[in-house]
């Protein structure tokens, strides 16, 4: 569960790393948002190895 989770998150602050590209507006915002998930779902992968082996 927690690296499905992982999973999601990290690819979700991917998204949105992505997206400031096209939002000049918004990029602080964003970049702050996905800075937060990437590392939230580096949290969990790392709660989740221990259990994987």
């Amino acid at each position: 569960m927690f690296g499905a989770l992982s999973v999601v998150s990290i690819g979700v602050g991917s998204a949105l790393a992505y997206m400031t590209r096209s939002s000049a507006a918004r990029t602080a915002t964003l970049e702050t948002c996905a800075g937060a998930f990437v590392i939230v779902g580096l949290g969990l992968l790392g709660a989740a190895l221990p259990h994987l082996s």
